[in-house]
């Protein structure tokens, strides 16, 4: 697909993003993140890596922008919260509520140690740079 960010000319697909991100380490989700087949990534960081443009060229709005009409699903942290508390309070009828909410909490304790590991890659990373 062809868009323009700031004035700039783009082509880019789906399998393009997915390729450039492959091996690449989320950076901690603070309010928007994209959900890629390797992890969750920062809207800005998957376009920085994709465009190589520096990130002060854009906004995340930008970047959510095009990932969104690329197929890619981009939300909110609040919003996850948010369907997680509208899952507990309607949990699926398949499974008993014990089970269910037993399920929420392994679900978002996965979520954050994702988030800590990618905050422990970056520091990693910097400390090994510095050197």
């Amino acid at each position: 697909m062809k868009f323009v960010v700031g004035g700039r000319e783009l082509e880019l697909t789906q399998s393009q993003v997915i390729e450039a991100l492959k091996g690449h380490t989320p950076e901690v989700v603070r309010e928007y993140f994209v959900e890629l087949p390797c992890g969750w990534f920062p809207p800005k960081q998957v376009f920085a890596v994709v465009t190589k443009w520096d990130r002060s060229s854009f906004t995340s709005h930008e970047a959510v922008r095009i990932l969104s009409r690329l197929g890619f699903n981009c939300r909110r942290v609040d919003q996850l919260r948010n369907d997680v508390e509208s899952e507990e309070q309607n949990p699926e009828s398949s499974i008993d509520g014990n089970s269910y909410q037993r399920l929420l909490e392994i679900s978002s304790a996965i979520k954050v140690l994702e988030a800590a590991v990618a905050g422990i890659a970056d520091r990693l990373s910097s400390l090994e740079s510095a050197q």
